[in-house]
């Protein structure tokens, strides 16, 4: 079978939401956070696709994808500014309409009050 006969769809692109963040508690809370967002995001929105974290606890990322990332984040930030392991943690906005894609990086601690 050559490639060409894969018939491959193709893919919308969606904006992105990822919040890399540094050394946390536990996998539970982790998972407590997952189950949060997937909860608090309106499915036409967007949808959080979970986590990724390193074997020893040192750090992860959530991923979360939908149609405007500055939307799904304010949809998200009441749920991440209530974990203190959060608040220096990367967010990056990853837009992806119009004719060019762009990136917003910045800490969550920049955008929430103490």
């Amino acid at each position: 079978m050559k490639i060409d006969e894969l018939n491959f769809k193709p893919v919308e692109k969606q904006d992105s939401v990822i919040i890399e963040f540094g050394k946390f508690d536990s996998l539970e809370v982790i998972q407590e956070i997952d189950a949060k967002l997937m909860r608090i995001i309106p499915v036409e929105l967007g949808n959080h696709d979970m986590h990724e974290i390193a074997l020893d606890d040192s750090h992860g990322k959530f991923f979360t994808y939908g149609k405007n990332a500055e939307k799904l984040f304010k949809c998200m930030l009441p749920v991440l500014k209530d974990y203190h392991f959060l608040k220096e943690a990367m967010v990056h906005l990853n837009f992806t309409g119009g004719n060019k894609e762009r990136e917003i990086d910045f800490k969550l601690s920049s955008v929430i009050a103490d």
